[in-house]
């Protein structure tokens, strides 16, 4: 399988949030949004969990590369489902 990455200029860096799983584990995520500097930009959201989303460091304007992993969660009736890019790697 092809490694999914996108570099773009960082516009939006959303707060860290704590949750518990429904395993009883401790989880942090964090949201952040890339654009690309195209004459039609490209935005794409990414999801940042436990150790990145701790860690995370870049400033509003840096260009950074994310490489990530496509998830999809259903609604807790199961009839839509919810697409979310994981990131596991910054660079």
């Amino acid at each position: 399988m092809e490694t999914n990455s996108f570099t773009g200029r960082l516009v939006h860096i959303g707060q860290t949030e704590q949750f518990d799983t429904r395993d009883g584990r401790h989880m942090l995520s964090r949201e952040i949004t890339l654009a690309t500097d195209e004459q039609y930009p490209k935005t794409a959201c990414f999801t940042l969990r436990n150790e990145l989303a701790q860690n995370f460091s870049h400033n509003i304007g840096e260009t950074i590369s994310v490489r990530f992993d496509f998830h999809a969660r259903p609604n807790r009736e199961g009839t839509r489902y919810y697409n979310e890019l994981r990131a596991w790697r910054l660079n």
